[in-house]
């Protein structure tokens, strides 16, 4: 089925905005001419022709044959002509300066029009240039350029994150298929062990598609959050002891430094998905012990997670948080998590969902740190 162009109706370039405006100033241009040159004669002829208001005019009674009358009517005359003259000449100047400053003025609209339809042709790139007056056409040109740029941003964006999608779910699904194709053929068998390798690579496409969800979610105002009074204490602490086989393992102590009677009002379901992701973080590229604490800062609740690595290169800082960024040369990746790369991305979202910030930097004595910063009755946006 095709679909029909969609076509613009078309306008007359005669009603176009530059002749519309230019007729407009024309025309209040003939009006000032017209009431000046007719205020000027009359305030004239009053001089010449003055008016009794018992006997009337003066040429009524005889003046008409008088050399006096005559001669004012010649003056009158001479007046009238050069009133209307000067009249004439300066109608036709305010007209042509109407024109020419229209012109300047709507020359930046056109170019912004013109540049609308070249970017909704598709043409990317596009920059008009900055009119020099300090005025609102030159905010609108900015504003556009900016526009235009972040758009072409959203684009990149959205190729990488295409991309990465598609690469993060490559590996598992060869691996799927190149384990099944073996069983097929008799190469490989399907017991256990190899059920169980597809059923670790299923559960790895299940949690990238559900971390896509998640971090969709959040960063789109969707995350619904079930907020709760909860012991941060305790909390914490139970979030910690979940990972301790994991860092005896490793060799790396986990510190908690608890604050007394500390309650805050959060999702602890998405919270504890935020602390999880920064204690692997920790445990996979820090060194121990990782130190965990609590403090208040202008009625802000920040909790600090900080481990006794290398810290954090400065390109990762400025990309820590991006979808699918896991490369980092300044720490030493410890174990293959086998992470989607969105683990960040996901505890910033459901961070800001509390309407609280997420920051990573380095301590000055080394180390990486992240921040967890929360207002004490932190609720969704």
């Amino acid at each position: 089925m095709k679909h029909k162009s969609f076509k613009h109706p078309k306008h007359h370039p005669h009603w176009g905005l530059r002749r519309r405006l230019t007729f407009f100033f024309a025309f209040v241009a003939l009006m000032a001419v017209a009431l000046t040159t007719s205020f000027t004669l009359n305030a004239v002829y009053s001089e010449l022709f003055p008016h009794d208001l018992h006997q009337g005019p003066f040429w009524k009674n005889g003046g008409a044959s008088d050399p006096q009358f005559e001669q004012a009517r010649d003056i009158f005359r001479r007046v009238t002509g050069r009133a209307v003259l000067a009249g004439f000449l300066s109608f036709m100047f305010a007209g042509i300066a109407a024109g020419i400053v229209t012109r300047i003025l709507t020359r930046p609209l056109l170019a912004l029009t013109d540049g609308a339809k070249r970017l909704e042709a598709g043409e990317r790139g596009l920059r008009l240039k900055v009119v020099p007056s300090q005025d609102e056409l030159q905010s609108l040109t900015e504003a556009f350029n900016n526009l235009v740029k972040g758009l072409e941003q959203q684009e990149a964006w959205r190729r990488d994150l295409v991309a990465d999608i598609a690469h993060d779910l490559r590996t598992p699904l060869s691996v799927l298929r190149s384990e099944i194709e073996a069983m097929q053929d008799g190469l490989a068998k399907a017991d256990n062990s190899g059920l169980d390798r597809l059923h670790q690579q299923v559960i790895l496409l299940s949690r990238l598609v559900e971390d896509l969800r998640t971090l969709s979610l959040a960063e789109g105002g969707g995350l619904h959050l079930q907020l709760e009074d909860v012991d941060l204490n305790d909390f914490l602490q139970q979030t910690i002891n979940s990972f301790i086989p994991r860092a005896n393992e490793a060799n790396i102590a986990i510190q908690l430094h608890p604050v007394p009677d500390t309650r805050i009002r959060i999702d602890s379901k998405q919270m504890t998905r935020v602390l999880n992701n920064l204690l692997d973080n920790a445990l996979r590229y820090g060194e121990s012990p990782i130190e965990v604490s609590v403090r208040y800062i202008n009625q802000q609740c920040v909790i600090t997670i900080r481990d006794h690595g290398e810290g954090i290169s400065q390109e990762a800082l400025e990309r820590i948080f991006e979808r699918f960024y896991k490369s980092d040369a300044s720490r030493t990746r410890k174990e293959n998590s086998g992470g989607s790369g969105l683990g960040l991305s996901i505890a910033k979202a459901i961070v800001e969902a509390h309407n609280g910030i997420l920051i990573a930097k380095n301590h000055p004595e080394g180390g990486a740190v992240l921040e967890i910063n929360l207002p004490q009755g932190a609720s969704q946006v």
